[in-house]
């Protein structure tokens, strides 16, 4: 083997490792956004047996909604962008859409009454 070959081989296996790592956090902050939103569909669901308004439906909608947007542009900003910045930009995201999360359901045990119909 001449010297020329090692770093040639060596870029597409470190790569390739790059990518699975990508790969593999994407899938696992992806499941992450999947628990907010089958926790914001759940309580939707919840509170949709009791009967809600159009406004109450907006409101419970919204944070189901929120995490698939915030999914989307966090990947489309971090896409090309080093891994640690991928990691920072898409934990960034699930932050907002926690506390998105959390705010609305603050806001619908204090106010209940104005989401049913």
């Amino acid at each position: 083997m001449t010297e020329s070959a090692h770093p040639a081989s060596a870029a597409p296996t470190a790569s390739r490792l790059v990518s699975a790592m990508r790969g593999f956090v994407t899938g696992l902050l992806g499941l992450a956004y999947a628990f907010l939103i089958w926790n914001a569909t759940f309580y939707l669901i919840e509170m949709a047996q009791a009967g809600i308004s159009g406004y109450g439906w907006t409101v419970l909608l919204m944070p189901v909604i929120v995490p698939m947007i915030v999914f989307v542009v966090a990947l489309l900003i971090s896409r090309r962008r080093t891994f640690g910045v991928f990691v920072v930009v898409m934990l960034a995201g699930l932050g907002l859409s926690a506390v998105f999360w959390l705010d609305t359901l603050s806001f619908a045990l204090r106010n209940g009454a104005s989401l049913l119909g």
